[in-house]
């Protein structure tokens, strides 16, 4: 087999292959000799099937499937063998498509190769990034502390409804008199918290509500025609909601309260485990360096997010082989639909090559590694953020470990966990690399900068 490279300019090029008969043959016969092996015919014993009938059925089909196997491996092999960096998979040349397998032995066939661009790039302690640093403040731990009382709270019957509180009753649809409906809607048992409702003036009709009060309002008023909501609360179809747009009766039977858990060790012991602190200054200092953890990834998230934007503006304008490219999303596009939007996406998709490209190169200068253990850690710190974002922030490490296993062994997720494992790690090697243009910021600021890049 012979092939001969030629280099269109610096990211385009052209790889001819030429096979002659003796590249493919005893290929094509060993395949041939498996088939007649397993050949069942009528008139025939098992395997026993003539070659020259065997020929006939299939010589052309094996040939052709041999010819693609052989080319293929030549060409990764030639890939290999000349260090050639490429973006894309070779793609076939359209004259390739002419080709004669059935009566031609000896061919030459054309590939279109995209060359990955080369740019140089480094980081170094001239390169200035934004670091945010995220306050947590008193406020922001009073507002954990009374999550926690929440979720370890209890709840009571109290005499009068006010906001916030669970009802629990019957509801009943009524006519236009005000009189039960005769073959309407009657719930039993069913818990209410006028809260949630879309309307205040709705609200308002259940305020100092006590049990045994009847209490007529609009449920589809109530939540404003979300249908979902009032579906859930009739315990109807969605596509029933129409039928009920007028008034119902809801008998209180009992009016609760949540009330919270008190400051003292059980709540510390419940959250942080049994006598990891002793008093609520030790506790609240605790939580503070919890959140202060669960922070800290949010502003390395958006470091990152910065860091790219500041090395993409470094490198500079860097030319690709985009028809190549174009040729190769269009040939892996699934449907009509993702073809028509790939010239609206191309922009984004080069982007973000390009600056996969740059990780690589930086990655190597910082000697930044990954490897099972960096991605089995990318996924406990997505599993604890997961976990704290419900202000669970003292799950047993075992659970943390399961949780990740479990991540690991879908495969979407884990090509993602890589990808995060990629930015946490370089994130790291970033930090100490370039200077930091640190910024203190509180939390709500810190969302506006998203919202900000979002407009």
């Amino acid at each position: 087999m012979d092939f001969q490279f030629q280099k269109i300019d610096d990211v385009n090029a052209k790889l001819t292959v030429k096979v002659v008969k003796a590249d493919y043959e005893d290929k094509v016969k060993g395949a041939l000799k498996k088939l007649k092996q397993r050949a069942q015919m009528p008139g025939f014993r098992p395997g026993m099937v003539p070659m020259s009938l065997i020929q006939k059925m299939y010589g052309v089909e094996v040939k052709a499937d041999e010819l693609q196997k052989t080319i293929s491996e030549g060409i990764n092999n030639y890939i290999k063998e000349q260090k050639l960096d490429l973006i894309t998979s070779p793609l076939n040349d359209d004259a390739n498509e002419k080709l004669d397998v059935e009566k031609a032995d000896d061919f030459e066939m054309t590939f279109d190769l995209g060359l990955t661009p080369a740019f140089e790039v480094e980081a170094t302690d001239k390169d200035k990034i934004d670091y945010y640093n995220i306050e947590v403040d008193d406020k922001m731990v009073d507002q954990q502390v009374d999550s926690f009382r929440r979720n370890h709270g209890k709840m009571e019957e109290v005499d009068e409804y006010q906001d916030g509180d669970l009802l629990r009753g019957s509801l009943t649809e009524l006519d236009a008199e005000g009189k039960p409906l005769a073959e309407g809607i009657k719930v039993e048992e069913t818990s209410l918290m006028p809260k949630y409702f879309a309307n205040d003036e709705q609200k308002k009709l259940f305020e100092g509500a006590k049990a045994g009060a009847d209490i007529r309002f609009n449920v589809s008023k109530a939540y404003e025609g979300k249908g979902a909501e009032i579906a859930s609360m009739l315990h109807i179809k969605q596509e029933e909601v129409a039928n009920h747009q007028g008034d119902f009766t809801y008998h209180v039977n009992t009016v609760s309260r949540m009330k919270l858990a008190d400051v003292n060790q059980a709540l510390f012991d419940s959250v942080l485990g049994k006598d990891v602190v002793k008093d609520e200054k030790d506790f609240r200092e605790h939580l503070r360096q919890s959140m202060a953890e669960v922070y800290e990834e949010d502003s390395n998230y958006k470091f990152i997010l910065d860091a790219k934007q500041y090395f993409l503006g470094k490198v500079g304008k860097v030319t690709f082989p985009e028809e190549i490219m174009k040729r190769e999303i269009l040939l892996n596009a699934k449907t009509d639909e993702d073809k028509n939007k790939v010239e609206d996406t191309f922009p984004r998709l080069l982007e973000d090559r390009l600056w996969a490209l740059i990780c690589a190169k930086l990655m190597k200068q910082l000697n930044v590694k990954i490897d099972d253990d960096t991605i089995h850690d990318a996924a406990k710190v997505v599993a604890r953020s997961q976990f704290a974002q419900y202000g669970l922030n003292n799950v047993p490490d075992e659970y943390i470990e399961n949780y990740a296993k479990d991540m690991l062994k879908d495969e979407k997720q884990y090509d993602r966990l890589v990808g995060r494992a990629i930015d946490h790690e370089l994130t790291k090697a970033l930090k100490t690399a370039v200077k930091l243009n640190e910024k203190k910021i509180s939390v709500a600021d810190f969302n506006k900068l998203f919202e900000a890049q979002d407009k």
